[in-house]
């Protein structure tokens, strides 16, 4: 599978300022994605690592307020060398008034053993956050 990048978009009837929120502070967070219960911030900053014991790892390597929010994933069950495999998670944000566009890029999964997997998954991992990710925003 090549170039396995999952990409998507949703418009948001919100203000960029509450969309991040929902993006990055813990208690919206928890609420359109898994948060490791070890993890005590009130949100999200660059170089928090989010780690599930022996399944995953994220790691928040970009954090521009209102812009981008970027993770990377470090998966210790896949038989690949990290250096291998380069999957981040990026949410980009730009918006005008009560209007927000939220870009979503989750990828590349192609390096991986079965690639077709982890992508049908992050496919409907999105399809199911972008719009809790709307709800949440459009009613703070």
């Amino acid at each position: 599978m090549e170039n396995a990048i999952v990409k998507d978009q949703i418009e948001i009837n919100a203000p960029i300022e509450k969309v991040w929120d929902v993006l990055t502070k813990a208690e919206y967070y928890r609420q359109w994605d898994d948060l490791p219960e070890s993890f005590a911030g009130e949100e999200l900053v660059k170089g928090d690592v989010l780690e599930w014991e022996g399944f995953s790892r994220m790691t928040v390597v970009e954090c521009k307020k209102h812009e981008e929010l970027k993770m990377k994933l470090f998966l210790p069950k896949v038989n690949l060398d990290p250096s291998k495999y380069d999957i981040t998670y990026s949410y980009y944000l730009s918006g005008q008034g009560d209007k927000t566009q939220l870009n979503f890029s989750i990828g590349d999964f192609s390096p991986l053993p079965d690639a077709k997997s982890y992508y049908d998954a992050t496919i409907g991992f999105l399809n199911t956050a972008k719009e809790k990710i709307k709800t949440l925003a459009e009613e703070q």
